[in-house]
Formats: C-alpha cells, structure tokens, sequence
C-alpha cells in the first residue's frame, strides 16, 4: 500500500512512523531506513499479533475498508477472507491485502472486520 510519512519518532529505541494513505491514518512500527516526512513509500503490512474472533477482531458497523487511530491504537477495518486453512487469513482493504494468524476458526460470513 502506498502510504505518505507524515512523522517519525523513536518510542524505547524502536523507529515508528505516523502515515497517511488512501484508506486512512496510523502509527506503525518501521523495520527499515528512516524515512522523510512527506515521503510516499510503498509499504507492506505486518500484523505481528495472533488473532482471535472476539478478542482483537471483530464485527465492524463500518461498511468502507479504512485505517484509523482512536487514542493510540491503530484500527483496521477490512474485508476478511479465509480459506480451508482455519489458522490463517487474509484482510483485503483496499487494493491491498494483509496475511494474518489465526489462533482458531471464525464466524461464516464476517463481512467487515475491525
């Protein structure tokens, strides 16, 4: 996904990046060399977190795929697609898509997640 750095900060020795893109704004970790502000790069998304239905992922009201951040915490609204394989999915938002890890099955026809 492309996204536009808007800031970078180090948080405990960790490089972090606030971003804009197409879907909405965030904070993310950022595992490669410090970008500028105002830079638009190309970013690949790395959900490092198991997911469990009910937990951290949920039904969304929300009907348009975004990202958002609500008192530091990052939100993703997407699709949610899941193949035969119950311990991974796949978050489509946008035209992006977002491999994540499940710790078990989820609902039949979630529609939008967050």
């Amino acid at each position: 996904m492309k996204i536009r750095i808007i800031d970078t900060f180090s948080e405990l020795g960790v490089l972090h990046v606030s971003f804009q893109s197409p879907v909405g704004s965030g904070t993310a970790l950022w595992s490669d060399s410090v970008p500028k502000a105002g830079e638009i790069v190309d970013m690949e998304f790395d959900l490092d977190e198991v997911f469990s239905w009910g937990k951290n992922m949920t039904h969304s009201s929300e009907k348009t795929p975004k990202i958002s951040a609500i008192a530091n915490v990052t939100y993703i609204t997407a699709e949610l697609s899941q193949g035969a394989d119950e311990k991974c999915a796949v978050l489509k938002i946008s035209d992006s898509i977002i491999l994540i890890e499940l710790d078990g099955p989820i609902p039949k026809n979630p529609d939008l997640l967050r």
